[in-house]
Parts: structure tokens; C-alpha cells; sequence
């Protein structure tokens, strides 16, 4: 008998554009580096009703959005969900014209 070892695939997660305003912001040293949780912060997409979420940023994806997250201050970023939570990838991309 043999058992399956590989791990489970990853579901599809796409990335896209959201304005995210952060109502806490706590930054916690992970084991590859610092990250930040943002919970009960609104994330709007478009004309989308807006939701209460949590949402993180890990890696470089937080060195390169650290310093335009404030409580409070609505930011656009580029974010992909990752479970129940929004998982911060980065600052969106230019428009090709």
C-alpha cells in the first residue's frame, strides 16, 4: 500500500487592485523577517460593497509597502486573498496604454 505524500494543490488565487484602509497596523518579526497585520481594516474594490478584513504583508512585499500604510489612510494596493484574510503582494502595476 502506498500513501500519498505530495502536498494538497493550491487553489487560484488572482491578483488584483483593492484600496485598503487600515484600522490597526502591528509589525511582527517572523522567522524570515518582519511582517505586518492589519486587522479590521475596509478594503474596497471598485463600486464592490466594502468588507472588514484582515490583512498582511510579508517579506519584501512589506519593505515596499511599509512606508505608505497609516491607520486610517486609504492606500491602493495590489492583493490577492489567501484564506480568510487579504495578503498584500505589492504596489500595483502601471496600466500598459
Amino acid at each position: 500500500m502506498t500513501q500519498n505524500t505530495a502536498a494538497p494543490a493550491r487553489r487560484f488565487a488572482p491578483i488584483f487592485v483593492a484600496t485598503v484602509t487600515p484600522a490597526s497596523i502591528e509589525t511582527r518579526e517572523g522567522k524570515n523577517g518582519a511582517y505586518a497585520v492589519m486587522q479590521g481594516s475596509t478594503v474596497t474594490q471598485g463600486d464592490r460593497k466594502p468588507k472588514t478584513m484582515t490583512v498582511m504583508a510579508f517579506g519584501k512585499s512589506h519593505v515596499d509597502v511599509a512606508d505608505i500604510l497609516e491607520v486610517g489612510k486609504p492606500v491602493e494596493v495590489a492583493v490577492q486573498y489567501d484564506g480568510g484574510s487579504l495578503k498584500i503582494i505589492g504596489r500595483p502595476r502601471e496600466q500598459a496604454a
